[in-house]
């Protein structure tokens, strides 16, 4: 047995103290207007303490993400700077087809919602509507029942 053996396994960031636990589910919420993102985190710890909470500010930064993890859910703006989300919806679809994508936006316009279902996205949500409406769409999207 060399010095290696003997020696206490060091951590690093990011690393885990016991790889194989389980890691708990994640959501990914993605809007370029930082307190949207920081309500929607906090609301969001709030209704579903089990999953863990991602952030990224625009498509780009939420498709470099699923290089480290895949989020059972994405709440994503349709409106982003650079590559809308749209556009990252269907990127997000064709890399992890599995992973259920939910789109806001302050315009309820038709056309938007008939590009979201084009994309893939499982459903669509006017951001002025969200109190009444998002809730009961994430509980079933997310297959958890009428505990939080």
């Amino acid at each position: 047995m060399d010095a290696m053996d003997t020696e206490p396994r060091k951590l690093t960031p990011g690393s885990q103290a016991h790889p194989e636990a389980p890691k708990p589910p994640a959501v990914l919420l993605v809007d370029d207007h930082y307190l949207m993102r920081s309500s929607l985190k906090d609301w969001f710890a709030c209704v579903f303490p089990q999953f863990k909470i991602l952030e990224a500010d625009s498509g780009e930064s939420a498709l470099a993400l699923f290089d480290f993890v895949s989020p059972r859910l994405v709440l994503m703006d349709f409106a982003l700077p650079g590559m809308n989300g749209i556009e990252a919806a269907r990127q997000i679809r064709a890399f992890q087809p599995e992973t259920k994508i939910v789109m806001l936006s302050i315009h309820d316009e038709q056309q938007y919602r008939e590009d979201a279902q084009k994309a893939g996205v499982s459903a669509f949500f006017s951001k002025s509507g969200l109190r009444a409406d998002l809730f009961p769409a994430l509980k079933e999207l997310l297959g958890v029942g009428d505990e939080p």
